[in-house]
């Protein structure tokens, strides 16, 4: 997926499950909206796990990451002689 996506839909989530924890933790009795409160704290879960995918800092699910790149160290001007003649 493209990061914009990720992000976009990141922040959506977050906005939509702060604003709804903020109305749920406001109604009276509170134990009638337990089922309420279990969602926007599930929107509010996702759309930070969306955010850390668009980050990089979480693997993206069905996305095969690229081996890291071998460094090499050497100079280009470097030559290697054989030893121990």
């Amino acid at each position: 997926m493209p990061r914009w996506f990720l992000i976009l839909n990141g922040v959506a989530l977050l906005l939509m499950g702060c604003s709804l924890l903020f109305m749920r933790l406001r109604e009276r009795p509170l134990y009638r909206h337990l089922l309420g409160i279990f969602w926007a704290l599930l929107c509010c879960g996702m759309g930070g796990t969306l955010l850390l995918m668009a980050q990089g800092y979480l693997g993206q699910p069905g996305f095969t990451p690229k081996p890291p790149a071998i460094k090499d160290f050497r100079r280009p001007g470097d030559r290697e002689f054989p030893t121990g003649r």
